[in-house]
């Protein structure tokens, strides 16, 4: 699991944790049953308050993105993947909404923006 803060971003840490976290769920990253870094390690990795951790595992293991298996600590949960693996578009939708009113805004056609959007996505 890969997690960075970004001490820039206006959002609460728990929310950016929680992101990149559900992120990673249904990019693959993070499989079913697979079990997350413990509260406290996590906490020291990332060099912010334990609460901050447990406060995001509680969320997401309420929201059904993860599970609590006692003695072994929080899975990422194993029921309801297809309808986490729905919610992908709900992570890039905003920017793309934003990107699509700014290329209007400035007067490039959907070919152009298609075409830039194709130059970038081979570059990365």
């Amino acid at each position: 699991m890969h997690i960075v803060i970004d001490p820039q971003d206006p959002s609460p840490k728990f929310r950016q944790l929680m992101t990149q976290i559900q992120r990673q769920i249904v990019a693959g990253t993070l499989k079913p049953g697979q079990k997350l870094t413990s509260v406290r390690k996590l906490a020291a990795e990332l060099n912010i308050n334990p609460m901050t951790i447990s406060r995001c595992y509680q969320n997401m293991e309420e929201l059904g993105w993860l599970e609590r298996k006692r003695g072994v600590g929080m899975l990422v949960a194993r029921d309801g993947l297809n309808a986490r693996m729905e919610d992908r578009f709900g992570f890039i939708e905003p920017s793309l909404k934003s990107l699509l009113m700014d290329a209007r805004e400035v007067g490039y056609s959907k070919s152009e923006v298609m075409a830039l959007v194709m130059q970038y996505w081979e570059e990365e």
